[in-house]
């Protein structure tokens, strides 16, 4: 049997505080688009199962419309079962709570539940899925019968040890030793595989879609392929994300005009892996002589029409090479010297007052 593991889509975020309003309106709808691509994936790849390991939705209380949406999609594929297990995001949401809920739809609650299901191939094992959403109490292994194929969900933070101090803490040697062939865990953001005993694997599947350029890189699900005859499970990571963010270090150090910053910032956009319908943050590192100012807005301008999204920040440290007006009769020098000398100002906010206040002087733009 072939099972997807998937968590944190984090559907109907907000996302206006990390894009522009129009920019938020087009993330969240593709959030929901890209949740419908994966059952349709599912349904041509004959996936039997699909395991949602929290956060399906970012808040406790997303839109009616959102959570409809769900529902509806867990409905008209029939053929695939999903098992929903809420996150610290989503713990106050409850699907189907005002409809019938579906035969092959299941709920897990804050104790532990399992479901075996049964394999069109004549023999070998039986296949368990077992889970629990966070909660507040102490952390104790399931119980589970080490004949079958064991995949335990859960969503928090691994830690070594057997203490849990929250709830979205995962201490993994209490799960260790107790039968688990596959620890499908939800909460973080990034694809991660490690080895959990002898017997068992673990892996976070990361988000489905990047909401910020905090979340940049692959994203996708991880795709589980089980032989109950010999008692394995392989797995791989399929990237599945309609767009991908990248966040462009661009360093204009030496740079002694605007020119040679936008030439740069060609070279490390074109250097990137960005394609024209990803989201692409630019941030400008190093120092920048006072000269140099590239605009902002003729940077996002010149870039923009390149990728589906694109935002610029400055994040340059200003260089004024004050001993140069320190002898300097005219008002520049005096500016100079009146900032250099004050006692309340560190260096960093030195060098951009003047880096400011000579442009000013000079005629130029102060950004």
């Amino acid at each position: 049997m072939k099972i997807i593991h998937c968590s944190d889509l984090h559907l109907d975020a907000d996302l206006r505080s990390r894009f522009d309003q129009e920019a938020a309106r087009q993330r969240r709808a593709e959030l929901l688009h890209t949740f419908r691509r994966l059952c349709g994936y599912a349904r041509r790849s004959s996936v039997g199962c699909i395991l949602i390991c929290g956060d399906l939705f970012d808040t406790q209380t997303p839109s009616p419309a959102a959570v409809r949406a769900v529902e509806d999609l867990i409905c008209t594929h029939k053929e695939i079962l999903f098992f929903c297990l809420r996150g610290n995001h989503d713990e106050g949401t409850a699907l189907f709570s005002s409809r019938p809920q579906p035969g092959n739809c299941y709920l897990f609650s804050d104790s532990w539940t399992g479901w075996e299901l049964s394999d069109p191939s004549a023999g070998g094992r039986r296949i368990c899925i077992t889970g629990k959403e966070p909660s507040g109490g102490p952390f104790s292994a399931p119980d589970l019968d080490p004949s079958s194929l064991n995949i335990v969900m859960l969503h928090g933070q691994v830690r070594e040890g057997t203490a849990a101090p929250d709830a979205e803490s995962v201490p993994l040697d209490v799960l260790r030793g107790h039968g688990i062939d596959y620890l499908a865990l939800g909460h973080l953001h990034n694809y991660r595989s490690f080895r959990l005993d002898e017997r068992g694997t673990a892996a976070y599947s990361g988000c489905l879609e990047g909401r910020g350029f905090d979340e940049c890189g692959p994203c996708g699900f991880v795709l589980l392929d089980t032989d109950t005859q010999d008692g394995r499970i392989a797995s791989r990571f399929i990237p599945f994300a309609s767009r991908c963010l990248y966040s462009v270090p661009c360093d204009v150090t030496g740079c002694e005009s605007d020119s040679e910053v936008y030439e740069r910032i060609g070279i490390a956009l074109t250097s990137s892996q960005a394609a024209e319908q990803d989201l692409v943050r630019l941030e400008l590192t190093g120092s920048l002589e006072y000269g140099c100012s590239p605009d902002p807005a003729l940077v996002r301008n010149e870039w923009a029409d390149c990728y589906h999204y694109f935002d610029y920040t400055d994040s340059t440290v200003p260089v004024v090479h004050s001993e140069d007006f320190l002898c300097d009769a005219t008002l520049k020098g005096e500016f100079v010297r009146v900032v250099s000398a004050a006692e309340d100002l560190d260096e960093a906010m030195k060098a951009k007052i003047m880096r400011c206040g000579l442009r000013a002087l000079s005629g130029d733009s102060l950004f």
